[in-house]
């Protein structure tokens, strides 16, 4: 299977993907406590052995290689999470402060304008399981019954949800601006 890989089968990369998905979700979601992220790290992963799929043919122990690539990415997104939080605590402490001024206010209506925006750049299949996720809660084992779609799907919708609601808020923001609105989508 790893040859198949090495020489570009994406179908091949599908089934080994679905074979180990689930040990590198576990893994990271032990260090990271949060199933969002997880999954990120997860399709980081991944795309990092799909980016060098022509690597595969060397590597006598899979599952070895693969823990190793993982590891490294979590222990990499731990180290940017723990330079972050501080910085994240206290803007949302800043504004659960000014949340009742009138400028805070408005700050709250542009950001939540902007990431609507973000929400209707997304494929109409991604924009339901966001709703359905963080606008109604469900979970998604309910997500993927309520459409119809297998959980890893779920994941997949989400995760690429995720990471667009990013890119187009970065492209549409200045620094301060963004951090604004990744609070409001992701919190």
């Amino acid at each position: 299977m790893l040859e198949k890989v090495a020489a570009g089968d994406e179908q091949a990369f599908r089934k080994l993907f679905d074979r180990s998905w689930e040990n590198i979700y576990n893994v990271a979601l032990a260090f990271t406590k949060s199933h969002e992220l997880s999954e990120e790290i997860v399709q980081d992963v991944f795309l990092k052995v799909w980016l060098r799929r022509d690597q595969l043919g060397a590597v006598e122990r899979f599952d070895d290689y693969l823990f190793i690539i993982a590891r490294n990415h979590i222990f990499n997104t731990l180290r940017k999470k723990i330079r972050e939080q501080p910085f994240t605590e206290e803007l949302m402490n800043y504004f659960l402060v000014t949340g009742d001024s009138p400028e805070g206010r408005l700050l709250y209506k542009e950001s939540e304008q902007l990431v609507q925006r973000a929400l209707e750049q997304l494929p109409p299949q991604q924009q339901k399981v966001w709703i359905l996720s963080r606008q109604q809660g469900l979970s998604q084992e309910e997500i993927a019954s309520a459409l119809q779609i297998s959980r890893h799907t779920v994941k997949s919708h989400m995760s690429k949800a995720l990471q667009s609601i990013r890119d187009y808020l970065r492209t549409h923001t200045d620094d301060v601006f963004f951090l604004v609105c990744l609070i409001r989508a992701f919190l």
